[in-house]
């Protein structure tokens, strides 16, 4: 009996749908660049003609203002729901959209943008004396805060990966003795909140004869609580590589702690990397918390500065440094998770090849 035959698909391009000259004949007169072009120029010229800078005291005046942006929304949308336009064309028209939004809410909002800028982003008083008559300006503590920040998130992530690792390890010796009060330890960490674990240690320790700084207080908490997370993402790890290598390992003479070393290890290490670097800047932002214990990390000083200097500028220009460290840090996860995806189809397909 011959085998049914599969037809391959079309090798004419990548093409999902028929183009609107194969559909219809001719290409719709609101879809050709002429008319774009010209729609373009003529709200561009419309735009000269908007009401002035201020908010409107007549309904027709936000009639108009509101037929401007439905007329440049019905541009955008004609590009954006074309499949035939290029992808560099419907990203401009994207940022375009949110550029008229943005300048017709600052047109015609009302806001008072003098006052709202020397509240949260004036930067010259940043430039002036830091807190409590400090000889150094206040972006100077805001940058000590932030080294201690990551002075903080480093020895917490790397005492936090270590423990977490020895934590999986262990539980997979599955030992019920022993897993029995490794999930009582995992299960405890992970639900207690952390500012209640780091004031208890801060705070509590030294009634017991322990007395911790508060920079080693902050980075005990952080590793406890991490360290229960991680576990958990290399115990997944650990669990996805096939066992069926465990007994081959065995065959081949190799102890329970070799084959975990030199065989399971460095696979489930490949997979658990895209959620590990999610936690370590989870951890990051952790850092924060430390403020409750008068650590002058980063927010702690944003928070001091604001009182002296009776201005929320320098948590703005806190958060504005945090976002400067952690959107690379979540965007390389995000490369790292996508990259590791492609390596696992990539081998997926040679194994069925081979």
């Amino acid at each position: 009996m011959m085998p049914e035959m599969v037809p391959s698909p079309p090798t004419g391009g990548n093409k999902t749908r028929p183009s609107w000259r194969e559909r219809f004949g001719h290409v719709p007169w609101f879809r050709r660049y002429e008319f774009l072009g010209g729609l373009f120029l003529l709200l561009l010229a419309l735009a000269f003609f908007l009401p002035p800078f201020g908010r409107p005291q007549s309904t027709l005046v936000w009639i108009e203002i509101a037929v401007y942006f439905l007329a440049v929304l019905f541009w955008v949308g004609i590009i954006l729901s074309d499949i035939e336009k290029p992808n560099w064309m419907k990203a401009i028209a994207a940022v375009l959209i949110v550029l008229v939004f943005g300048w017709l809410f600052y047109q015609y909002s009302g806001a008072r943008w003098d006052k709202l800028a020397h509240a949260f982003f004036n930067w010259e008083i940043l430039s002036a004396t830091g807190s409590y008559g400090s000889t150094t300006s206040a972006w100077i503590e805001l940058l000590a805060g932030l080294w201690l920040t990551l002075q903080l998130a480093f020895f917490s992530i790397i005492f936090g990966t270590v423990l977490g690792l020895i934590l999986a390890v262990l539980r997979n010796l599955h030992d019920p003795v022993l897993n029995f009060f490794l999930t009582i330890w995992v299960d405890f960490f992970r639900a207690i909140p952390i500012i209640v674990l780091m004031m208890l240690i801060y705070y509590a320790f030294p009634y017991l004869g322990i007395t911790l700084s508060g920079v080693v207080s902050g980075v005990l908490t952080l590793t406890l609580n991490s360290s229960a997370y991680i576990s958990e993402i290399f115990r997944a790890g650990i669990e996805s590589i096939h066992y069926g290598q465990v007994e081959a390992s065995r065959a081949l003479g190799l102890t329970t702690m070799q084959t975990m070393r030199l065989v399971i290890l460095p696979q489930a290490i490949r997979v658990v990397m895209p959620p590990l670097a999610s936690n370590y800047v989870a951890m990051l932002k952790d850092t924060a918390i430390c403020s409750v214990i008068a650590i002058l990390e980063l927010l702690k000083t944003a928070i001091t500065l604001q009182s002296w200097l009776a201005n929320p500028t320098p948590l703005v220009a806190a958060t504005a440094l945090y976002l400067l460290i952690l959107i690379p840090m979540a965007r390389f996860s995000s490369v790292l998770e996508n990259r590791m995806k492609a390596r696992g189809v990539s081998r997926a397909l040679a194994s069925k090849k081979g």
